[in-house]
C-alpha cells in the first residue's frame, strides 16, 4: 500500500470497465476513554505551526508487513494519544473515503476503535477533562473538520456495535435498545475484502467492552452511566439494577464486601468481573 491505494472494477451499469482511482491510504484509530466519569475521546491538537484544531491521530500502513501492517498502524496512530501499555484493546471500524479539499487524492481511511484504561481522579479534587488535553467528553466535542468528523462517526458506531453484542449487554439493556439501528461496516464497503481474509474465529467470547472502560472494581452506577453516555438516553434504574443482579446469580460479576469511599452521595457496593465465569456465561 505505501500510502497509495488503487480501486479498479466497476461500482454500476454506467462504470467503465478497468476504470481506476489513486488514493492516499492512512490508517486512523480513535481512542475511547473514561475519564474522571466523563466518557471521552481521544482527539489530539494538530502539529505546533498549524491552526489550533483536534484531528484524528493517524499513521501511514506499511503493505509489505499485510494483515501485520494494518495492525501496527492501528497501534502507532492510538499511540499519538495514549502509551502502548494503556490500551486495553482495538477494534476494525470500517473504510471511509474522504474527499479533503485542496488534496490532489482523495483519502481512504482504515478507521479503528480503541479502548484505553480509565483515568480516575480522587475525591474533592478539582480538574477538567480538558486538562488531560488529548481526551474530549462526547458530550461536549467542539466544532470539528468534515474529515475528522467522518473518522469519529466511523469509529464510535463500530465501538457500539461491539458494546450491544456482547451477551452482557443483551441481557443487561431493554430489547428496543438493543435493535437499535448501527452501521456495523461488516462487508458494507467494496475495500474490505482488499484487506485481508476473514477473520479467525475467536476462541473465546470478546470481554464486554465496559471491561476495559471502567475501574476494578466498579460501583453499579458507574455502569449504568456508561450505557446511557454511550446511548445518549436514560435507561430504567429499576430495571437495570434488577437485570443486573440476575447476571451475578450466572457468575460473570461477582458481588464485594467493600463499598464506594469519599462519594458525594450513598456510598454503593463494589462488583468485580469474572473473568473464567464469563466463558461459560456467554456460551450460552
Amino acid at each position: 500500500m505505501q500510502g497509495v491505494a488503487t480501486e479498479s472494477g466497476t461500482t454500476g451499469e454506467s462504470a467503465l470497465i478497468g476504470a481506476s482511482r489513486d488514493f492516499a491510504v492512512t490508517a486512523h484509530t480513535i481512542v475511547f476513554r473514561v475519564v474522571r466519569d466523563e466518557l471521552c475521546v481521544g482527539l489530539p491538537f494538530a502539529a505546533p505551526g498549524t491552526s489550533l484544531r483536534r484531528i484524528a491521530p493517524s499513521a501511514l500502513p506499511e503493505a509489505s508487513a499485510g494483515d501485520d501492517g494494518l495492525a501496527a498502524a492501528a497501534r502507532l496512530a492510538a499511540a499519538r494519544v495514549v502509551t502502548a501499555r494503556e490500551i486495553v484493546r482495538i477494534g476494525h471500524g470500517g473504510v471511509r473515503v474522504i474527499e479533503v479539499a485542496g488534496a490532489g487524492a482523495p483519502l481512504l481511511s482504515i478507521v479503528s476503535w480503541a479502548i484505553a484504561r480509565p483515568i480516575t481522579i480522587a475525591a474533592g479534587a478539582v480538574q477538567s477533562v480538558e486538562a488531560d488535553e488529548h481526551f474530549v467528553p462526547l458530550s461536549a466535542l467542539p466544532t470539528l473538520e468534515p474529515a475528522t468528523r467522518a473518522v469519529l462517526a466511523c469509529a464510535f458506531d463500530a465501538f457500539l456495535d461491539a458494546t450491544l453484542a456482547d451477551a452482557l449487554t443483551r441481557r443487561l439493556l431493554p430489547r428496543h435498545v438493543l435493535f437499535r439501528k448501527t452501521d456495523g461496516f461488516n462487508g458494507r464497503s467494496p475495500f474490505e475484502s482488499a484487506l485481508g481474509g476473514e477473520p479467525s474465529a475467536p476462541t473465546e467470547p470478546d470481554l464486554p467492552i465496559f471491561v476495559g472502560l471502567l475501574p476494578d472494581p466498579f460501583p453499579l452506577s458507574s455502569l449504568r452511566m456508561l450505557y446511557e453516555r454511550l446511548l445518549g438516553a436514560p435507561l430504567d434504574r429499576g430495571n437495570f439494577r434488577r437485570q443486573f443482579h440476575e447476571i451475578i446469580a450466572h457468575g460473570p460479576i461477582k458481588a464485594l464486601p467493600i463499598f464506594e469511599r469519599g462519594v458525594p452521595h450513598r456510598a454503593g457496593q463494589l462488583f468485580t468481573f469474572d473473568r473464567p465465569a464469563w466463558t461459560r456465561f456467554a456460551s450460552r
